[in-house]
C-alpha cells in the first residue's frame, strides 16, 4: 500500500485524540479471553452440551452478520443535515473514507468497542437468558473475524486464502467505487438479500 497514507486528526484534545488510535490486534487481547470464558461458563458451569454451544454459537455468528450488515449502512452512512451530526458521522465512519489505509483506525476504537459490546450482552441475555453465553460469543467471533478481515483487506498483501481475494474485491469497491454497496464485509449475505450487492 502506499507509504504516503493521508491521515487527519480529529481532536485538539491529545488525550482524545489517542481514543480513535487503536492498534489492530487489540480488540483479539480484549476479546478473546471473553469468549473463551463465555464457552467455558457455557460447557462446565452451565452443563450445555457441545452441539447447543455449537449451534447457539453459529446462531449468534450469523446474527452478527445482520448486525453488521444494519450498522455499517443504517448508522456508519447515515447524512445527518446539523454540522454537529455531521461531525459525529465523520468521527464513526468518515474518517475511515477519507483515510481507509490508516493502520491505526482499522478496528474500532477501544471506547466504542466495549460499551457497544456490552449493550449487546445486555441485549442478548435479555432475549436468551443463560442461553445468551454461547450464543454472545459467537457474536463476538463474528465481530472479531470482521475486524481481522477488514484489516488484511486494507494492509495485508497476501492473497487466495479463504475469502480474501473476494472480500477484499467487494470492500474495494465500497470504498472507491460505490459507498452505496457491499456493506458487508464479512458476508455478502445481507448484500444480496437487502438488494445491496
Amino acid at each position: 500500500m502506499n507509504s504516503d497514507i493521508k491521515s487527519s486528526r480529529l481532536f485538539q484534545n491529545d488525550f482524545l485524540e489517542s481514543l480513535t488510535h487503536v492498534h489492530h490486534n487489540t480488540p483479539f487481547f480484549i476479546y478473546m479471553p471473553t469468549i473463551v470464558a463465555l464457552l467455558a461458563t457455557s460447557i462446565l458451569v452451565k452443563g450445555f452440551s457441545l452441539s447447543l454451544v455449537a449451534g447457539m454459537g453459529l446462531a449468534g455468528l450469523l446474527f452478527w452478520t445482520l448486525f453488521e450488515y444494519l450498522l455499517h449502512r443504517f448508522v456508519f452512512h447515515y447524512e445527518p443535515s446539523s454540522a454537529w451530526g455531521k461531525k459525529i458521522a465523520y468521527l464513526f465512519h468518515g474518517i475511515h473514507h477519507d483515510c481507509p489505509d490508516e493502520k491505526d483506525r482499522l478496528v474500532m476504537p477501544t471506547a466504542t468497542s466495549v460499551p457497544i459490546a456490552s449493550a449487546m450482552f445486555v441485549f442478548f441475555y435479555g432475549l436468551l437468558g443463560i442461553f445468551s453465553f454461547p450464543a454472545f460469543a459467537g457474536f463476538m467471533s463474528g465481530y472479531l473475524y470482521y475486524e481481522f478481515v477488514h484489516y488484511s483487506v486494507h494492509h495485508k498483501k497476501k492473497r487466495g486464502w479463504l475469502w480474501n481475494d473476494r472480500q477484499r474485491k467487494e470492500h474495494l469497491t465500497h470504498h472507491f467505487k460505490d459507498a452505496d454497496h457491499c456493506f458487508g464485509v464479512t458476508s455478502p449475505l445481507w448484500d444480496f438479500v437487502f438488494g445491496t450487492y
